[in-house]
């Protein structure tokens, strides 16, 4: 997830000054640096905000080492996000690279998409072990 995350970022900057394209209605590929956490929320609150990931990140990678192992392909996929968007903000001075536009949402990547997917699945899946 680390590798397609940090892959599909490097060509969009490398096609930075192609950009924006916009494959379709409703969809608009750009490149953009946010300083915050999703929806840019604490985007003033600079090394914080890496020490927060960090933090978050760890205790992702802990909970996939003590949990059962239905549960460590979800953990597995969240942080490959989370260690993803930990390496932008490392390499750009606090900021993380999204570039998926879609017209009723704030740009994203593909580590987003990771954390997101991931979540669901790890609610999916604790919904469906206490029924059992």
């Amino acid at each position: 997830m680390v590798a397609a995350d940090q892959a599909s970022k490097a060509v969009v900057r490398s096609l930075a000054g192609r950009l924006p394209w916009r494959p379709f209605p409703g969809l608009r590929v750009g490149l953009t640096y946010n300083p915050g956490v999703s929806f840019s929320r604490l985007a003033g609150a600079g090394g914080a905000v890496v020490v927060l990931v960090a933090v978050v990140a760890a205790g992702v990678a802990v909970a996939l080492v003590l949990s059962p192992a239905r549960y460590r392909p979800a953990l597995g996929v969240i942080l490959g996000g989370a260690v993803g968007n930990l390496v932008d903000r490392l390499r750009f001075h606090g900021a993380v690279v999204d570039f998926i536009g879609v017209s009723f949402w704030p740009a994203f990547n593909l580590a987003d998409v990771a954390i997101v997917a991931g979540t669901v699945l790890l609610g999916l899946q604790l919904v469906v072990g206490r029924r059992e």
